[in-house]
């Protein structure tokens, strides 16, 4: 059973005691084009919400019935914009997503897709490791640690990088590991220069500060 609108409740009091609304807008001072769109709930042609619920009073007084079950009928139905303006409902609920309907079509569309973005992430990862630079990772001496004027310079890099520490060439080991000694003959605070380039011409560089101290 469908549930009536304000607009139909209204016009329907009005019709059932023989009021016509041209004599309804006359002695309720109420416009007769904003009766008509009241009772054909055509809010949007009307004031803000406050007046609309005033003209639902109005009606309620002249025809001796209770306003609030209406009044509740309109919040069920219309919500209140920033403005004031009642918008209905159905045009601020969210669109429900359409469940999807799985047939061949939809099958194929998925496994294709599926097959593409697996194909796009090996595309970007074999991309990734052709462009990135050849890693470092010293395992001595510590930043800012204190050492003598030989300083033991220990880590690993790409096997097949070129390395230097302090611009002096320095033989890797099969794996990329190395090990080396320096001479930084001047006390107080030295950095060390640890750079790395690989046949591609990238280059990685790491620097440690230490505390050379005789």
């Amino acid at each position: 059973m469908k549930i009536k609108s304000v607009g139909e409740i209204l016009r329907d009091e009005r019709v059932s005691h023989n009021v016509t609304i041209e004599y309804l807008a006359e002695k309720t001072k109420i416009k007769q084009e904003y009766l008509e769109f009241l009772e054909k709930n055509r809010f949007e042609k009307l004031p803000s919400a406050p007046f609309i619920k005033g003209y639902i009073k109005t009606y309620a007084r002249i025809f001796g019935f209770e306003y609030k079950p209406l009044v509740a009928i309109l919040r069920r139905d219309y919500k209140e914009s920033a403005k004031g303006k009642l918008i209905p409902r159905d045009f601020i609920k969210p669109v429900l997503r359409k469940r999807i309907t799985w047939n061949p079509m939809t099958a194929s569309v998925m496994i294709a897709s599926s097959v593409f973005a697996t194909l796009a992430v090996f595309v970007i990862y074999k991309w990734y490791i052709f462009n990135k630079p050849p890693f470092i990772e010293i395992y001595s001496p510590q930043e800012n640690s204190e050492v003598a004027s030989q300083v033991i310079v220990e880590g690993k890099t790409d096997p097949e990088a070129i390395l230097s520490i302090n611009s002096q060439p320095v033989t890797l080991q099969t794996d990329g590991q190395f090990k080396t000694e320096i001479l930084v003959p001047r006390e107080g605070i030295n950095t060390i220069t640890i750079e790395a380039t690989d046949k591609r011409g990238k280059t990685s560089l790491v620097q440690k500060s230490v505390r050379v101290k005789f």
